[in-house]
């Protein structure tokens, strides 16, 4: 193998390391905030290759010699990080999730604001989840169990132009799982304000002098921040089993991932 060749050889398995990469963290929580620059998603990006070339390089993968081959395999590359991103991000759909459930409880739902995480329109109480959901995994680095999930995936799906992702029945459950959960975290404010709204109903019913619903949405409002806030003992515990069941969801990815 002459010099041109190694050279070749070489970058075009670095290009191929960063494309998966780059899909990654394209759609992860914590790095693939809108707050955090471009150039450190590319900084990171380009250092977690940099730290896997060796590795992916002893197992001598099969590279294709022509451009539309190559294009191809850059593309198959890119796809895998998408997917494995976006499974990742199932995380951050669940804390969406469940703050829209709450905004709508609250009567939030036109109070919507523009998340300056992921630079959208999202939640008022899923963008406030979210925010201290990404302190909580900061704080306890769980983010670097992200990074070893990213590097994982080549013990699982090496570079190979023939791998397929899993079936379609995986990302169904997966969806359904995500719903579940996001009920599940909101339900103790739901759970409450819909208590709350029986009662005031009844009591509406029973006196109907009382002109009641002028004060039930600001009394209702503040009654929904006193159980969310009652609620954040717990929130802690909610989000490593939400975090583990993420890894869990990962794990079984990669090993339904068929070649």
């Amino acid at each position: 193998m002459g010099l041109a060749q190694f050279l070749q050889w070489n970058v075009s398995l670095f290009l191929l390391i960063l494309s998966r990469l780059a899909g990654m963290i394209m759609l992860a929580p914590v790095f693939g905030a809108r707050g955090v620059p471009g150039m450190v998603k590319l900084g990171l990006a380009v250092g977690l290759s940099i730290i896997l070339y060796p590795l992916i390089k002893a197992s001598n993968p099969v590279i294709p010699e022509t451009l539309l081959l190559y294009a191809a395999l850059v593309a198959k590359e890119t796809f895998v990080g998408l997917v494995i991103g976006f499974v990742i991000y199932s995380l951050t759909a669940i804390l969406q999730g469940a703050g829209q459930l709450i905004d709508f409880q609250m009567g939030f739902t036109m109070g919507n604001l523009i998340d300056p995480v992921y630079g959208m329109q999202s939640p008022m109480m899923g963008n406030f989840q979210l925010i201290l959901a990404t302190m909580l995994l900061l704080a306890t680095n769980a983010h670097h169990y992200l990074i070893a999930a990213m590097v994982k995936s080549y013990a699982y799906i090496p570079v190979s132009p023939t791998a397929l992702p899993q079936g379609i029945d995986f990302y169904v459950k997966l969806v359904s799982a995500v719903f579940s959960l996001s009920v599940q975290l909101a339900l103790p404010v739901i759970g409450a304000l819909f208590i709350a709204d029986l009662g005031v109903g009844l009591l509406s019913r029973a006196v109907p002098q009382l002109n009641i619903f002028t004060v039930v949405f600001p009394v209702k409002i503040i009654f929904g921040f006193v159980v969310l806030f009652l609620s954040m003992a717990f929130f802690g515990e909610a989000i490593n089993n939400l975090f583990n069941s993420n890894m869990a969801w990962i794990l079984q990815l990669y090993k339904g991932w068929k070649p």
